[in-house]
């Protein structure tokens, strides 16, 4: 399940990522932090929650972890050069990653509107 919209943007090294375990849901929280050489491993403090988290996926099946490291791996591939684009259909036109944000913002921005009017 999706819940809400969000969109992050890796390359500067500002996401911080932990991974987190509870009652058997495995979790991969991400905050936004100060810049810091992408991969570098940054201590969490003893006082981390998961309420300072921007975006947790959870996961109750490690199938689905796998799932997600696959199309990671798909993507770097893509990134690359080293994809097999040729099994795939490929796009004639770039894709507006921020189109999905722009649609959800002016969804709210109808709805408030309308529950103006009202």
């Amino acid at each position: 399940m999706i819940k809400g919209k969000a969109k992050m943007e890796f390359g500067t090294g500002d996401i911080r990522m932990t991974g987190a375990l509870s009652g058997g849901i495995g979790a991969l929280c991400c905050i936004t932090q100060e810049p810091h050489e992408i991969g570098e491993k940054v201590p969490v403090e003893d006082t981390w929650d998961t309420e300072q988290a921007e975006v947790v996926l959870t996961f109750t099946k490690t199938e689905s972890i796998d799932a997600l490291i696959g199309e990671l791996q798909d993507v770097k591939a893509m990134m690359n050069g080293s994809y097999p684009f040729e099994n795939v259909s490929v796009r004639q036109k770039d894709l507006d990653f921020d189109a999905f944000m722009h649609i959800e913002n002016n969804q709210i921005y109808r709805d408030f509107m309308k529950k103006g009017r009202e």
